[in-house]
């Protein structure tokens, strides 16, 4: 699996479609790295309710609706979100991303924000064909509250070549489309899951 490196990725926001590769807006020529760009923090977040529940279930029909658990906020630019030691809130990204059906993409956190204890994201690999902004799981590893302001750089997008091209790629049935704000989880939907939990057995 090769990386496409700057000249490559300009190739591609030119390519015709299919093949074209789309990250807007690009407010500054210094976004993109030698083998990355950089994305910024939007102005919608999802928040925890956590006086709502001692303990969610997530294969609980009685919980499935996270938004009785969870809210979204939004702040205005110019404005901050802070974020407490230990807490997860989910933002995404103000760019939109479209990848064509033979690139697939890495998120990876800033090292800068890193050394100050926030993870960006755990679910990492966005598959080809995706349309939409990223959700980001962000984290604040550390001690002290940190405060994020939509609009700066909050993550790098590494590219690579997925080969042989996918057909109908990101097709069929899928939780997660062309998002434009952080997305609620959608893990109630995993059959799998009431398989293999008691509230298979205990709620429906």
């Amino acid at each position: 699996m090769s990386t496409l490196t700057r000249d490559r990725i300009l190739e591609r926001f030119s390519s015709e479609l299919p093949h074209r590769l789309v990250v807007t807006p690009i407010l500054s020529k210094k976004q993109l790295g030698e083998a990355s760009i950089d994305v910024r923090l939007s102005n919608q977040f999802i928040v925890f309710r956590m006086h709502t529940f001692g303990v969610f279930q997530p294969f609980n029909s009685a919980h499935a609706k996270l938004k009785v658990m969870q809210e979204r906020q939004i702040v205005k630019f110019g404005k901050e979100f802070v974020l407490h030691p230990g807490i997860l809130a989910l933002g995404c990204t103000f760019e939109y991303i479209c990848l064509p059906s033979d690139v697939e993409c890495q998120v990876e956190g800033r090292s800068s924000w890193a050394r100050l204890g926030l993870q960006i994201a755990t679910a990492t690999s966005v598959e080809p064909g995706f349309k939409g902004v990223l959700t980001l799981e962000l984290s604040n590893l550390g001690t002290i509250p940190i405060e994020l302001y939509p609009g700066v750089r909050i993550a790098q997008l590494f590219f690579h070549d997925a080969k042989p091209e996918i057909t109908d790629a990101y097709g069929g049935t899928r939780k997660y489309r062309c998002p434009v704000g952080p997305q609620f989880s959608l893990i109630a939907n995993d059959k799998d899951g009431k398989v293999f939990s008691r509230q298979a057995n205990t709620n429906d």
